[in-house]
């Protein structure tokens, strides 16, 4: 009686060759839609928020909102990103104008 070999018991998958995208690749494309677009922007913005709340350059960021501290810091020419205060005027949402902080006591 002849040994079985392991390699008999699994079907052969025959892959791509190199530089060949299979078809499940091409059909599994990504949709994006604007809900979805917002939700990915909203999360960008808050990173960048964050981001800036970290960065000490610009002074402490407890007791005031991050507006005042943009306007604190660009007063005093420590030169913070513009980016951070078109976030802040566009969206009125306290999760945007408060710091990371706002929820612990000084």
């Amino acid at each position: 009686m002849a040994a079985k070999q392991i390699t008999s018991a699994f079907p052969i998958v025959k892959k791509p060759n190199r530089g060949q995208k299979s078809m499940k690749d091409s059909d599994q494309l990504p949709s994006t839609s604007t809900h979805d677009q917002a939700a990915v922007d909203s999360i960008d913005d808050l990173q960048i928020l964050k981001n800036f709340d970290l960065t000490l350059e610009f002074g402490p960021c407890t007791g005031i909102t991050r507006l005042e501290r943009w306007e604190r810091a660009q007063k005093h020419g420590l030169n913070p990103p513009d980016e951070v205060k078109d976030i802040l005027l566009k969206s009125k949402d306290e999760e945007y104008q408060m710091c990371l902080w706002k929820d612990y006591e000084i």
